[in-house]
């Protein structure tokens, strides 16, 4: 666990650039449904997810770095799983699947994250966020299964 916390100016800047991180997620989320640019978009929203996903595995190699990690090995080999898995799963499984198993990713990573990062801000903010960010997954979801079933 991460033993320094962090100054208020600091927690409130991380916090609103984690809010507006969303835009892209809701953005394309809510055009492709409404059936803009939807194949672009699609693709668009799938690279963003898997980079936003590995970011959030670097962080607790920016952890180990900073020392604020026990078990530093681990914890770097643990925290490639969300970039390896985003990396095949956008590049290797069709769309409806990438989509699934990026999902299931962010809301397994979430409890993994709080837990190891262990601050309060963190966690408070993380939650909804990664709840938004799950859901945009399901409307991307249901939007494509849907035109697959339709077209």
């Amino acid at each position: 666990m991460s033993k320094t916390e962090i100054n208020e100016a600091t927690e409130l800047t991380a916090t609103r650039l984690m809010w507006a991180g969303l835009i892209p997620f809701i953005g394309t989320a809510i055009l492709g449904a409404i059936g803009v640019w939807q194949m672009q978009l699609a693709h668009a929203f799938l690279i963003y997810s898997a980079v936003i996903l590995s970011f959030l595995g670097g962080i607790h190699w920016g952890l180990v770095m900073a020392k604020g990690l026990e078990n530093p090995q681990g914890s770097l080999i643990i925290c490639m799983i969300p970039s390896i898995v985003a990396w095949v799963s956008v590049a290797f499984l069709p769309t409806l699947w990438a989509l699934g198993v990026l999902a299931i990713v962010y809301m397994l990573w979430l409890k993994y994250d709080v837990k190891r990062v262990g601050q309060a801000w963190y966690e408070k903010v993380r939650q909804p966020v990664t709840f938004v960010v799950a859901g945009c997954h399901f409307l991307w979801f249901i939007t494509i299964a849907t035109e697959l079933r339709v077209g």
